[in-house]
């Protein structure tokens, strides 16, 4: 995969890592850094000064000001402030990493842009990206007008291969940076997940639906199912048409199994390989069963083959 788009336009190209990080930006602090990132070049190896126009920055953010000097120190200063802040386990350890996002910021009165540059810091999640990265149109998400939806869309669109997100609530109001909002899931369902719901069919690629897992009475994990829009998916053949990619209720009833670490890990590849290995082990098996049969047996044997890999 490459960061040149011949018809899509700037692509915006993260590490998998950071786009599963906190990044406590505000709408118009995303926009810019989804702006400088789509200026990236695929070959890059390190960090160079970027400009960034204001007067594009406005037409897409919608934003009126008639103080340029006093906008562009606004948006420096407070990105200047900010870090992101990436967690994982490593031999079931915990482990944080915070890391400043911006190395500088400059505005010069009279000038048309702001020149920046990312923090070196910043190289392992942003350049010589070869694989576990999401890549997306800045067409798409520059115009989001929802912190929400911007971070709801990264994560679908991380996902988008295998066609479903599953993930622990408590990790997305951490990722969305809600930890003390909201504090029942009914109002996180309103506030948050709906509006995205909604924004992100209306604006971008895909859409999703979910499914709420609880235990007992208590909301404990999200299952999003992401669809491309009818316009993505003209060339595409469907799954059920595509006899060597897994059927979907397959694949979302082997998903639906994993841990997410697993998932994070899973590449459409492997899945399909799994697939491909076990359909034809149930086939020579039961070369007269049912449909049903067959996709039954063949979940069972992925998950065998899963289990002995």
């Amino acid at each position: 995969m490459g960061r040149d788009s011949e018809s899509n336009g700037e692509m915006i190209v993260k590490a998998n890592r950071l786009v599963q990080a906190k990044m406590p930006l505000s709408k118009l602090e995303h926009r810019v850094v989804g702006a400088l990132i789509s200026q990236l070049k695929k070959g890059d190896d390190e960090f160079g000064q970027q400009k960034l126009y204001i007067k594009d920055l406005m037409e897409k953010s919608s934003v009126a000001s008639q103080n340029l000097y006093s906008l562009a120190k606004s948006i420096c200063g407070s990105l200047l402030e900010k870090k992101i802040e990436i967690k994982r386990k490593e031999d079931g350890k915990r482990v944080y990493k915070g890391i400043s996002l911006m190395d500088s910021c400059e505005y010069r009165e009279g000038d048309a842009y702001i020149e920046a540059r990312f923090n070196d810091s910043m190289e392992p999640f942003l350049l010589q990206l070869k694989k576990r990265f999401t890549m997306y149109e800045a067409g798409h998400f520059l115009p989001l007008n929802s912190t929400y939806s911007m971070r709801i869309y990264e994560l679908l669109k991380m996902r988008e291969d295998i066609s479903i997100l599953r993930i622990s609530i408590e990790e997305l109001r951490d990722i969305l940076g809600v930890e003390d909002s909201y504090s029942s899931f009914s109002q996180l369902k309103y506030h948050v997940i709906s509006k995205a719901q909604e924004e992100i069919e209306e604006k971008t690629d895909i859409s999703f639906t979910y499914d709420v897992e609880r235990q007992g009475r208590s909301a404990e994990r999200l299952k999003f199912f992401i669809h491309r829009s009818e316009e993505e998916e003209t060339d595409t053949p469907k799954m059920e048409d595509r006899t060597q990619a897994p059927n979907i209720d397959v694949m979302d009833l082997f998903l639906s199994d994993l841990r997410q670490e697993e998932i994070d890990n899973l590449e459409r590849e492997t899945l399909e390989n799994l697939h491909q290995e076990a359909a034809e082990k149930v086939e020579r098996e039961e070369p007269h069963g049912s449909k049903a049969l067959k996709q039954s047996l063949t979940l069972q044997r992925m998950k065998t083959l899963w289990e002995n890999r």
